[in-house]
């Protein structure tokens, strides 16, 4: 077998039964010929991976390897064995046990860039004890996904060991998220600077983020941030079911749920302030945002025109999070002078613009009622189907029609 970088290939997923298949061939008939370390190292990966590791079929595979392991020569083959036991790494696995025990007794044997890792964590082949012992390295360090990368875990999102580590880590720093110092350690491990974006586990995260908060809020720009960082990083909730959101904590969802609602009011709000002299405005925020702090706001969703959009974009977001065009819908009729809040109060949908734009109200099973989330809407559509709207010329009249209706 010829030598081979210093990394493992990770072979597609379409390609792993039939690597696994040609290496049992291979060992069953015992033929050698026209194969390279490399295929060896890649048919591991997927012999060694969560959907391979206990299969009977491949017992005299996996043996073979841990055979290879015992006998090889120093190089390729030794060191890129270390990269399948990190990335099939699974707490309490046979697998895992078996591959640990094995490369333990070569250690001495392994390259400079796994004698590194040794170094920096003596127990990564103990694995009682690595994730732990790993957590506890990222936990000393201000950005773990670097920190990681230097010991000699190329992609320390995707290891199995990481992953088991990510657990600890988390945990060990939940009690700590209040505190600014405690979230950054997170957010440079979940979304690093110079790496992608934590997913397999990151439900984890975000609720331990949420957590925190569940029985307290947050101050308004504490609560911007994070929520703006969430759905950067993993979409938002209202938009998208899947991903971490699919198995996620209903009640700490539904915190996040109520900061969006009153981040949405408040770019609303603060885009109409800076935009709009009309002396009624103010007392129209005011009702709203007090609905909102008597919890009878449910949900709420803006859709800027064209105008807005611009203002909101060079004056309200900070920070370079927000993508403006997944972030907020979009208003089209009247060339984009009117922009929309639209709400849910119980089984009500109200819709509430700037300037003239009447408040509608609808019953939430009328079909012309607007849904929320929607990409786009048209004022005017609205309007024309509106079978309950009031001006505002009169904010009494008009504040007590909105409770009467509502």
């Amino acid at each position: 077998m010829t030598r081979w970088p210093d990394a493992v290939r990770t072979p597609e997923d379409r390609d792993r039964e039939k690597l696994a298949q040609n290496m049992l061939l291979r060992v069953s008939d015992w033929n050698w010929q026209n194969i390279t370390t490399q295929r060896v190292i890649s048919a591991a990966v997927a012999v060694f991976d969560n959907e391979r590791c206990n299969r009977p079929d491949l017992l005299d595979v996996r043996e073979f390897y841990l055979s290879e392991i015992s006998s090889r020569e120093p190089g390729a083959f030794l060191d890129g064995m270390v990269g399948v036991y990190i990335d099939s790494f699974q707490p309490d696995a046979d697998h895992t046990r078996n591959l640990a025990n094995a490369l333990s007794m070569r250690s001495s044997d392994l390259g400079g860039r796994h004698q590194k890792l040794i170094t920096a964590l003596p127990q990564v082949f103990t694995p009682d004890d690595a994730p732990q012992a790993l957590a506890q390295v990222m936990l000393e360090t201000e950005d773990a996904y670097t920190k990681l990368k230097s010991i000699g875990l190329s992609s320390p999102h995707t290891s199995g060991l990481a992953k088991a580590a990510h657990k600890t880590f988390i945990k060990s720093l939940r009690p700590d998220l209040a505190k600014a110092h405690a979230r950054q350690k997170a957010f440079n491990w979940l979304t690093p600077k110079d790496g992608p974006v934590l997913q397999a586990g990151a439900g984890l995260a975000v609720e331990a983020l949420l957590s925190v908060w569940h029985e307290r809020t947050p101050p308004d720009e504490l609560r911007n941030e994070l929520s703006e960082a969430i759905i950067a990083a993993w979409n938002d909730p209202r938009l998208h079911a899947g991903g971490i959101w699919s198995g996620f904590d209903p009640d700490l969802r539904a915190v996040l749920l109520r900061w969006l609602t009153h981040q949405d009011m408040k770019f609303f709000c603060n885009m109409v302030t800076a935009t709009q002299n009309s002396h009624m405005w103010p007392p129209r925020r005011d009702f709203w945002l007090k609905l909102y702090d008597e919890k009878m706001i449910d949900e709420a969703w803006v859709a800027f025109g064209s105008e807005a959009r611009r203002y909101a974009e060079n004056n309200l977001l900070r920070g370079g999070k927000t993508d403006m065009n997944r972030r907020f819908a979009r208003q089209l009729d009247r060339g984009g002078s009117t922009s929309l809040l639209i709400m849910r109060i119980g089984n009500k949908i109200i819709v509430d613009g700037c300037h003239s734009y009447k408040t509608h109200i609808f019953r939430i099973d009328d079909i012309n009622a607007p849904a929320l989330y929607k990409r786009q809407y048209y004022c005017d559509d609205i309007m024309r189907a509106s079978r309950n709207s009031k001006p505002h010329n009169s904010i009494q009249n008009w504040s007590q029609w909105v409770l009467q209706h509502v």
